[in-house]
């Protein structure tokens, strides 16, 4: 299994990274990002009040949890960014910038806890390869054996970041 997120400590946070070249122009992904009806594909059902300070509710079927958090920045089509539910979940940053004929998805979670890393980045993982699927036209369902083998993938990882302090790819 493959870990391409870059894990690193920032003073205070802990920030799980991803960057995925996309074959889809700027606006087909920021579609994918923010409208409810094909979030709901690739990663929850979703209620967005696109404006800061506007709600921002995921409601993961996988694992029948809520979390309800607030639009921090909204500027289409190229930055969302997000409180993860409450802000001990952190905050979620996605850029999108044209590429070609595609785009560059740079994706960030920062956090101010070590214990949930591995599983933010597990769980972004197994996302972005829904969404990628979903942008190819072949939605797919999610799948815990992948979220359980990327977890294990970036536990490594996560513990050096955490006892050197170090950016680590």
């Amino acid at each position: 299994m493959t870990s391409d997120a870059r894990i690193a400590r920032v003073g205070d946070l802990y920030v799980v990274r991803f960057e995925r070249r996309l074959n889809h122009p700027v606006e087909r992904v920021w579609a994918a990002l923010t409208e409810p009806e094909q979030l709901k594909q690739w990663l929850a059902a979703t209620e967005i009040d696109p404006v800061p300070g506007g709600r921002y509710a995921l409601h993961f079927q996988n694992i029948e949890h809520t979390h309800i958090g607030r639009v921090i920045r909204y500027e289409p089509p190229h930055l969302f960014e997000h409180t993860f539910g409450d802000d001990s979940n952190g905050v979620v940053r996605w850029e999108l910038e044209s590429a070609g004929e595609g785009c560059l998805l740079r994706l960030s979670h920062s956090v101010y806890a070590s214990q949930e890393l591995a599983n933010f980045a597990a769980g972004w993982h197994t996302h972005l390869e829904l969404l990628e699927a979903l942008l190819r036209g072949s939605p797919a369902p999610w799948n815990w054996d992948r979220w359980y083998a990327h977890r294990d993938s970036y536990v490594d990882q996560v513990q050096r970041c955490i006892h050197i302090g170090a950016t680590n790819s």
